[in-house]
């Protein structure tokens, strides 16, 4: 395709960098993307263990998801599989997906029971649950009861403390007092846990590509490369060469560009593990939000493909939050602790030999939604805007925690606003719509 617009420059290479590329080069720019790192990929850049590739973590592409991801894969590069997930709290497993019952039987007949007698003789707290998905929309820079505060009032100190107070301390190793209501949109704090629990949806499905979610970045690289697209690894970009460019879109960490305090992010551990045999169930993913493990989520790269190409072993991907732990921690000199927490968890049953091992750290997973951080995200949209070219997109971009079809649809809506010319502030008023995101999981 011959350019014939303006000349654009794309910053990051991973899925939402790529499919912007792709989209503007379509349009007639020419396009360059630049990546620090010596690969695309990003958060989707696999991980090699053993002779295979692997996703950093659970990744899926959901119902939802935009046509524009579907079509960068021949029909046979993807299959619909069901969701096999299961929660595990203090040892017990349900469904996830959650039903009514199942999420009883994850809080425990005793936690149970008391959430409900608490609704029973406080109606106001059971409205007050009931209206969870409005009410996590209010502003949180005016009005940020904070996290804590604003779940205890709808579910009760026992609920609170066994599923919800767990996995903020897990992920972010902060007091949940100082992190803001907006959390309450994050995974297992349930973001509209009426219409997630009590409409006891158990037919969902994911899409996912055949070759692992390495494969949907090939895709997406080939297709940019037979558009023209230049792709440039291990090239770091600073504030004063993105003024030398006409356009640019950006989808690296947003306080890189405007250095506004008060923005930070948490990552996690990643461990591949490898066990003899076939030591689990026939689940894709564990949920695990309890303080008794170190890990967060479990999951079975093979479930995703809906093959196994190899029955005498399994591949677990164990994601650790960096929360409590920092950076720096190696938990390969611990794995008969990590075996033992999968065993208790009922993940791993059995004897099964653990056969290898490999550690990766993944930065810039969880942003830190502390209270008031959407007056720290104006400050740094409007320090970015003030540059006049710079359009901030994708995850990182816009300080979100999200899943991968938001962040593409958020970089092919900065890419439709930055080749219509239309002023960046116009971009960063539509932007604000992206920080009411609801994760799914």
């Amino acid at each position: 395709m011959v350019a014939t617009r303006a000349p654009v420059l794309v910053v990051g290479a991973g899925v939402a960098g790529l499919s912007a590329a792709v989209w503007l080069a379509r349009r007639g720019h020419r396009v360059t993307v630049r990546e620090s790192s010596s690969a695309p990929g990003g958060l989707l850049e696999p991980v090699h263990f053993e002779g295979g590739e692997y996703d950093r973590g659970s990744h899926r592409i959901h119902r939802e998801a935009l046509p524009f991801l579907r079509d960068r894969l021949p029909a046979e590069g993807w299959v619909e599989r069901p969701r096999r997930g299961m929660l595990v709290l203090s040892g017990r497993q349900a469904g996830y997906p959650l039903s009514p019952l199942s999420f009883a039987r994850a809080l425990g007949p005793e936690t149970a029971a008391r959430m409900a007698l608490g609704w029973l003789l406080r109606p106001r707290r059971w409205a007050r649950f009931r209206s969870w998905e409005r009410d996590r929309r209010s502003d949180a820079s005016e009005r940020d009861e904070g996290y804590e505060r604003f779940v205890l009032s709808r579910v009760g100190t026992a609920a609170y403390e066994s599923f919800y107070r767990p996995y903020v301390e897990k992920v972010w190793g902060i007091d949940p007092t100082e992190l803001s209501v907006s959390v309450a949109r994050q995974r297992f704090s349930s973001s509209a846990p009426v219409s997630r629990v009590l409409s006891s949806r158990r037919d969902e499905s994911f899409w996912y590509p055949v070759k692992g979610m390495g494969g949907l970045i090939d895709g997406l690289m080939k297709e940019a490369y037979a558009l023209g697209v230049a792709v440039e690894t291990g090239v770091s970009v600073d504030t004063h060469s993105l003024r030398e460019w006409p356009s640019v879109l950006h989808t690296g960490p947003l306080e890189s560009v405007s250095n506004t305090a008060g923005m930070s992010r948490r990552g996690l551990y990643l461990l591949h593990l490898r066990f003899a045999g076939a030591p689990t169930d026939e689940v894709d993913t564990w949920y695990v939000p309890g303080g008794e493990s170190w890990f967060g989520r479990v999951s079975r790269p093979a479930a995703f493909t809906g093959g196994r190409t190899d029955r005498s072993s399994t591949v677990l991907a164990l994601e650790i939050p960096e929360g409590r732990w920092g950076r720096g921690r190696d938990f390969l000199g611990q794995l008969d602790v990590i075996r033992g927490q999968l065993m208790e968890a009922g993940i791993v049953r059995g004897e099964a030999a653990l056969l290898g091992a490999k550690q990766t750290f993944v930065g810039g997973v969880y942003p830190e939604y502390r209270r008031g951080w959407v007056a720290s995200w104006s400050e740094a949209m409007a320090s970015v805007a003030s540059l006049g070219n710079v359009y901030m997109a994708g995850r990182q971009g816009l300080f979100l925690h999200c899943n991968i079809d938001h962040a593409v649809a958020i970089a092919l809506a900065a890419a439709e606003h930055l080749s219509d010319g239309v002023a960046v502030e116009r971009w960063v008023e539509s932007a604000s719509r992206w920080l009411d995101v609801k994760v799914r999981d």
